[in-house]
Protein backbone atom coordinates (compact mmCIF):
# COMPACT_ATOMS: atom_id res chain seq x y z
CA UNK A 1 0.00 0.00 0.00
CA UNK A 2 2.80 2.23 -0.80
CA UNK A 3 2.35 5.42 -2.31
CA UNK A 4 -0.99 6.55 -0.74
CA UNK A 5 -1.08 9.97 0.78
CA UNK A 6 -1.38 9.88 4.63
CA UNK A 7 -3.08 11.39 7.50
CA UNK A 8 -3.39 10.50 11.13
CA UNK A 9 -6.49 11.73 13.05
CA UNK A 10 -9.40 10.35 15.48
CA UNK A 11 -12.49 8.50 14.53
CA UNK A 12 -14.51 11.59 16.59
CA UNK A 13 -12.95 13.72 13.76
CA UNK A 14 -14.40 11.91 10.59
CA UNK A 15 -17.89 13.74 10.62
CA UNK A 16 -15.93 16.97 10.46
CA UNK A 17 -14.03 15.86 7.87
CA UNK A 18 -16.80 13.98 6.01
CA UNK A 19 -18.84 17.53 6.24
CA UNK A 20 -16.09 19.44 5.28
CA UNK A 21 -15.46 17.21 2.42
CA UNK A 22 -18.97 17.93 1.12
CA UNK A 23 -18.12 21.43 1.33
CA UNK A 24 -20.33 21.68 4.45
CA UNK A 25 -18.93 23.89 7.04
CA UNK A 26 -19.37 21.19 10.34
CA UNK A 27 -20.71 22.81 13.35
CA UNK A 28 -18.17 24.13 16.63
CA UNK A 29 -19.24 21.58 18.96
CA UNK A 30 -17.91 18.78 17.68
CA UNK A 31 -14.13 18.32 16.89
CA UNK A 32 -12.54 19.92 13.92
CA UNK A 33 -11.84 17.99 10.71
CA UNK A 34 -8.84 16.20 9.13
CA UNK A 35 -7.04 18.20 6.32
CA UNK A 36 -7.35 16.45 3.40
CA UNK A 37 -6.77 17.55 -0.25
CA UNK A 38 -9.17 19.91 -1.80
CA UNK A 39 -9.08 17.32 -4.51
CA UNK A 40 -11.42 15.10 -2.68
CA UNK A 41 -14.12 17.41 -2.26
CA UNK A 42 -16.79 15.77 -3.72
CA UNK A 43 -20.88 16.21 -4.45
CA UNK A 44 -21.87 13.29 -2.91
CA UNK A 45 -20.35 10.25 -0.27
CA UNK A 46 -20.55 6.57 0.26
CA UNK A 47 -19.54 5.69 3.54
CA UNK A 48 -18.41 1.78 3.88
CA UNK A 49 -18.25 0.59 7.39
CA UNK A 50 -16.76 -3.03 7.55
CA UNK A 51 -16.10 -5.49 10.72
CA UNK A 52 -12.83 -7.06 11.46
CA UNK A 53 -10.78 -5.02 9.00
CA UNK A 54 -7.77 -2.71 9.26
CA UNK A 55 -4.45 -1.74 7.95
CA UNK A 56 -3.46 -5.48 9.13
CA UNK A 57 -6.41 -7.06 7.01
CA UNK A 58 -5.71 -4.88 4.03
CA UNK A 59 -1.44 -6.04 4.41
CA UNK A 60 -2.66 -9.61 4.83
CA UNK A 61 -5.30 -10.65 2.89
CA UNK A 62 -4.71 -7.97 -0.05
CA UNK A 63 -8.21 -6.73 -1.61
CA UNK A 64 -7.27 -6.03 -4.96
CA UNK A 65 -9.27 -3.07 -5.88
CA UNK A 66 -9.49 -1.53 -2.53
CA UNK A 67 -5.50 -1.27 -2.36
CA UNK A 68 -5.22 -0.66 -6.35
CA UNK A 69 -7.85 2.21 -6.28
CA UNK A 70 -7.48 3.94 -2.76
CA UNK A 71 -5.17 7.40 -2.90
CA UNK A 72 -5.31 8.09 0.63
CA UNK A 73 -5.40 6.31 4.37
CA UNK A 74 -6.46 7.97 7.44
CA UNK A 75 -5.04 5.84 10.93
CA UNK A 76 -7.75 6.49 13.32
CA UNK A 77 -7.25 6.21 17.00
CA UNK A 78 -10.29 5.32 19.09
CA UNK A 79 -11.32 5.56 22.51
CA UNK A 80 -12.46 1.85 21.44
CA UNK A 81 -12.06 0.57 18.41
CA UNK A 82 -15.38 -1.91 18.46
CA UNK A 83 -18.03 -1.73 16.24
CA UNK A 84 -20.46 -0.32 18.77
CA UNK A 85 -18.16 2.70 20.23
CA UNK A 86 -16.92 3.37 16.60
CA UNK A 87 -20.40 3.98 15.08
CA UNK A 88 -20.86 6.58 18.22
CA UNK A 89 -17.68 8.48 17.71
CA UNK A 90 -18.84 8.59 14.05
CA UNK A 91 -21.60 9.71 13.78
CA UNK A 92 -21.87 11.78 17.14
CA UNK A 93 -19.14 13.57 16.45
CA UNK A 94 -17.26 11.87 19.88
CA UNK A 95 -18.95 12.55 23.13
CA UNK A 96 -21.30 15.58 21.35
CA UNK A 97 -24.63 14.74 23.04
CA UNK A 98 -26.58 17.14 20.81
CA UNK A 99 -25.18 16.54 17.33
CA UNK A 100 -25.84 13.46 15.21
CA UNK A 101 -24.66 13.31 11.31
CA UNK A 102 -27.54 12.18 9.84
CA UNK A 103 -29.55 14.56 11.59
CA UNK A 104 -27.25 17.82 10.52
CA UNK A 105 -27.74 16.56 6.53
CA UNK A 106 -31.04 16.51 7.19
CA UNK A 107 -31.70 19.36 8.67
CA UNK A 108 -29.42 21.24 5.35
CA UNK A 109 -32.03 19.58 2.97
CA UNK A 110 -29.36 16.32 2.23
CA UNK A 111 -30.75 13.00 1.51
CA UNK A 112 -29.01 10.86 4.17
CA UNK A 113 -29.35 7.20 3.89
CA UNK A 114 -28.34 4.22 6.64
CA UNK A 115 -28.12 0.94 5.77
CA UNK A 116 -27.37 -1.82 8.24
CA UNK A 117 -28.49 -4.26 10.93
CA UNK A 118 -31.43 -3.35 12.97
CA UNK A 119 -29.35 -2.98 16.49
CA UNK A 120 -26.81 -0.60 14.56
CA UNK A 121 -28.95 1.40 13.18
CA UNK A 122 -30.83 2.12 16.75
CA UNK A 123 -27.17 3.36 17.98
CA UNK A 124 -27.25 5.79 15.21
CA UNK A 125 -30.54 6.82 15.21
CA UNK A 126 -30.92 10.39 13.66
CA UNK A 127 -33.12 11.89 11.00
CA UNK A 128 -32.88 10.48 7.87
CA UNK A 129 -33.95 7.59 5.99
CA UNK A 130 -33.15 3.64 7.48
CA UNK A 131 -33.11 0.45 5.76
CA UNK A 132 -33.07 -2.44 7.80
CA UNK A 133 -30.85 -5.86 6.80
CA UNK A 134 -30.52 -8.81 8.57
CA UNK A 135 -27.49 -9.85 6.27
CA UNK A 136 -24.57 -8.29 3.70
CA UNK A 137 -26.18 -9.50 0.63
CA UNK A 138 -29.44 -7.71 1.51
CA UNK A 139 -27.64 -4.51 2.07
CA UNK A 140 -25.23 -4.65 -0.73
CA UNK A 141 -28.57 -5.28 -3.18
CA UNK A 142 -30.58 -2.14 -1.05
CA UNK A 143 -27.32 -0.32 -1.75
CA UNK A 144 -27.27 -0.60 -5.14
CA UNK A 145 -31.34 0.47 -5.36
CA UNK A 146 -30.12 3.94 -3.63
CA UNK A 147 -27.07 4.60 -5.45
CA UNK A 148 -26.70 8.00 -6.87
CA UNK A 149 -29.74 8.91 -5.47
CA UNK A 150 -28.67 9.95 -2.03
CA UNK A 151 -26.06 12.95 -0.73
CA UNK A 152 -25.17 10.82 1.89
CA UNK A 153 -24.92 6.99 2.21
CA UNK A 154 -23.98 4.67 4.85
CA UNK A 155 -23.93 0.87 4.86
CA UNK A 156 -22.52 -1.12 7.17
CA UNK A 157 -20.97 -4.79 6.42
CA UNK A 158 -20.44 -7.03 9.50
CA UNK A 159 -21.15 -10.83 8.04
CA UNK A 160 -18.03 -12.10 10.18
CA UNK A 161 -19.71 -12.31 13.42
CA UNK A 162 -22.58 -14.53 12.15
CA UNK A 163 -20.59 -16.66 9.45
CA UNK A 164 -17.71 -17.39 11.99
CA UNK A 165 -20.82 -18.68 14.38
CA UNK A 166 -22.52 -21.01 11.30
CA UNK A 167 -19.26 -22.41 9.93
CA UNK A 168 -17.08 -22.27 13.05
CA UNK A 169 -15.10 -25.76 11.78
CA UNK A 170 -13.21 -23.38 9.10
CA UNK A 171 -10.24 -21.76 10.15
CA UNK A 172 -11.58 -17.91 11.23
CA UNK A 173 -8.62 -16.77 8.91
CA UNK A 174 -10.40 -17.99 5.49
CA UNK A 175 -13.61 -16.71 6.82
CA UNK A 176 -12.18 -13.28 7.18
CA UNK A 177 -10.80 -13.70 3.63
CA UNK A 178 -13.66 -14.76 1.99
CA UNK A 179 -15.96 -12.18 3.27
CA UNK A 180 -13.11 -9.27 2.65
CA UNK A 181 -12.67 -10.63 -1.07
CA UNK A 182 -16.19 -10.84 -1.71
CA UNK A 183 -16.44 -6.97 -0.03
CA UNK A 184 -13.86 -5.71 -1.94
CA UNK A 185 -15.55 -7.24 -5.38
CA UNK A 186 -18.88 -5.31 -4.11
CA UNK A 187 -16.55 -2.12 -3.82
CA UNK A 188 -15.32 -2.71 -7.03
CA UNK A 189 -18.92 -2.67 -8.53
CA UNK A 190 -20.20 -0.09 -6.67
CA UNK A 191 -17.36 2.39 -8.01
CA UNK A 192 -18.15 1.70 -11.67
CA UNK A 193 -21.97 2.50 -10.98
CA UNK A 194 -21.77 5.78 -8.56
CA UNK A 195 -21.60 9.11 -10.77
CA UNK A 196 -17.89 10.83 -10.64
CA UNK A 197 -17.84 13.13 -7.96
CA UNK A 198 -18.29 11.02 -5.63
CA UNK A 199 -15.77 10.36 -2.53
CA UNK A 200 -16.56 6.65 -1.15
CA UNK A 201 -14.85 5.85 2.11
CA UNK A 202 -14.37 2.74 3.50
CA UNK A 203 -13.80 2.41 7.51
CA UNK A 204 -13.03 -0.23 9.24
CA UNK A 205 -13.84 -1.70 12.65
CA UNK A 206 -12.08 -4.23 15.62
CA UNK A 207 -15.71 -5.81 14.90
CA UNK A 208 -18.57 -6.48 17.38
CA UNK A 209 -16.01 -8.15 19.39
CA UNK A 210 -12.89 -9.64 19.54
CA UNK A 211 -12.32 -12.02 16.46
CA UNK A 212 -10.39 -15.16 17.13
CA UNK A 213 -8.08 -14.77 14.73
CA UNK A 214 -4.26 -15.47 15.45
CA UNK A 215 -1.60 -14.05 12.92
CA UNK A 216 2.11 -15.40 13.02
CA UNK A 217 5.49 -13.60 12.63
CA UNK A 218 5.36 -10.01 11.55
CA UNK A 219 1.34 -9.83 11.65
CA UNK A 220 0.81 -10.99 14.91
CA UNK A 221 3.60 -7.60 15.97
CA UNK A 222 1.24 -5.73 13.65
CA UNK A 223 -1.84 -7.10 14.99
CA UNK A 224 -0.85 -6.08 18.79
CA UNK A 225 -0.42 -2.31 17.05
CA UNK A 226 -3.16 -2.57 14.58
CA UNK A 227 -5.67 1.03 14.18
CA UNK A 228 -9.17 1.49 12.84
CA UNK A 229 -8.06 3.16 9.20
CA UNK A 230 -10.32 5.03 6.34
CA UNK A 231 -9.61 4.58 3.19
CA UNK A 232 -10.70 7.07 0.87
CA UNK A 233 -11.53 6.56 -3.14
CA UNK A 234 -12.79 9.49 -5.25
CA UNK A 235 -14.45 8.43 -8.84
Amino acid sequence: MSGLMTFQGSMSQMASTLLSVMGIDPPRNIPPKINLPEKFTSKRIVTIIIDNFGLLECTYYKPRFIIGKSEAIITLESKNPYTPHVLKEIVYGGDSSDFNLFSFLSSLGKRAVMIGRKEDLAVINGKGEQKVSDSDNKSYVETVKVLNRTDFLWVHFLDFEELYKQYSFQPPKETAQKLILRTDSWIKVLYRQVQPDTLITIIGTYGRTEAPITYEGKYATWQRASLPIALIIKK
